[in-house]
């Protein structure tokens, strides 16, 4: 059972030295929590190790990304970008993908034949999706939008890609996408003596044992640091 690194190495030693290779993973975290930053040094990472890897960006431009990333030294050149755009005439969301005239809609299912086309062609080995929360807003019943999430999942199953899935949280409640992903970590801000302290916790991993404590981290000016033998609240 092959294992891959996160890119951060005390979020290795809490996985039992990473996540398990070509399974979609679901990070959860509220805004400012360092999802993105997460994902992109695990992106960055395989691009270290000569991987190829494709950030897919629902929410953010590409052009925005590139600047925040490049405060923390990244050079994202190497990694293949696929970002949507929206059209100011008609107010719809679109697909940007190189080579094509025409721009797809933002659908599910045109995102899937998007993504498929590159997996085609440019074979990458890790993969990021950011974030799952733009999907969920196409669909008006939770009921639609687990099974149309439940299809992609599978799809990205079958890639054989290890794939990182942002998600917002949304209150207390269990979020449907951590009962379909092969894993789930989330990243809390918690407030403590007028100081507000980052940590992370592994909700779940199949296939693989994992630290059930919750961990301190930091965001430095280099990326995330994982504290995996110190408790959160001492």
């Amino acid at each position: 059972m092959e294992k891959i690194s996160t890119g951060i190495d005390g979020l290795d030693e809490m996985l039992h030295g990473g996540f398990i290779s070509g399974r979609p993973y679901l990070i959860v975290g509220g805004p400012g929590a360092g999802k993105t930053i997460l994902c992109m040094q695990f992106l960055m990472d395989g691009v270290k190790n000569n991987e190829r890897c494709l950030y897919v960006a629902l929410e953010e431009q590409a052009s925005q990304l590139k600047q925040d990333m490049a405060s923390f030294g990244w050079d994202i050149q190497r990694i293949k970008l696929l970002d949507t755009m929206q059209d100011l005439a008609s107010g719809l969301w679109a697909i940007k993908t190189a080579g094509v005239i025409s721009k797809p809609e933002f659908t599910l299912k045109n995102l899937i034949e998007a993504m498929r086309n590159i997996y085609m062609s440019y074979k990458p080995k890790r993969v990021v999706i950011d974030s799952l929360t733009s999907i969920k807003m196409l669909y008006e019943s939770r009921t639609e939008a687990r099974r149309e999430l439940l299809g992609f999942l599978n799809f990205l199953e079958t890639t054989n890609c290890t794939t990182l899935l942002t998600s917002e949280l949304e209150g207390p409640d269990v979020l449907m996408e951590e009962f379909l992903a092969s894993g789930v970590i989330k990243l809390h801000l918690i407030e403590s003596e007028g100081e507000r302290l980052s940590a992370v916790s592994i909700q779940k991993m199949r296939g693989t044992a994992f630290d059930k404590h919750m961990r301190p981290m930091k965001i430095t000016d280099e990326g995330i640091t994982v504290f995996p033998n110190e408790s959160v609240f001492g």
